[in-house]
């Protein structure tokens, strides 16, 4: 027995400026939960990252594999789903890029675009499927009760 549910998962494989693909997510993209549990999470996110960067040298290894994990959980949280393995590919957030950011920068550059773009592509189909429900009733007394009338 199974359950075909369209869940508006969307995959994405992860690239590196060569093209090789490096592993792939799966996660809805015009999730609005991912917006909130972002909120939710990104003053712990900002913290960490804080905390890493100013670590005093004889604890920040500890300090950057404690914050990395944490930040990973966070990722994970705020998009529902495992997708850090995919965007950090086994190496920590704080990974420094050839341009000098930080692995975590760079998947947080590539995200947010994605999420956004998505997030206004759904409300606009969400109106659109509101609108064509609602349309036959526009400007009608078509639904009203009786003796009901349309303000105005």
């Amino acid at each position: 027995m199974e359950l075909n549910i369209d869940l508006g998962l969307k995959s994405y494989d992860i690239r590196l400026p060569d093209g090789t693909v490096t592993g792939t997510v799966r996660f809805n993209p015009a999730d609005p939960g991912i917006a909130a549990r972002w909120k939710k999470v990104q003053p712990e996110v900002n913290s960490l990252t804080e905390k890493a960067h100013n670590a005093e040298e004889d604890t920040i290894l500890d300090v950057l594999q404690e914050a990395d994990e944490r930040i990973k959980s966070c990722i994970d949280y705020a998009f529902g789903a495992k997708v850090s393995e995919g965007f950090f590919g086994g190496q920590s957030c704080f990974g420094v890029c050839g341009d000098g950011a930080t692995v975590l920068e760079h998947v947080l550059d590539a995200i947010g675009p994605v999420i956004e773009a998505s997030m206004q592509a759904g409300a606009k189909a969400v109106r659109s499927r509101a609108e064509a429900h609602t349309a036959p009733y526009d400007g009608t007394a078509k639904g009203l009760a009786p003796g009901q009338v349309l303000p105005g």
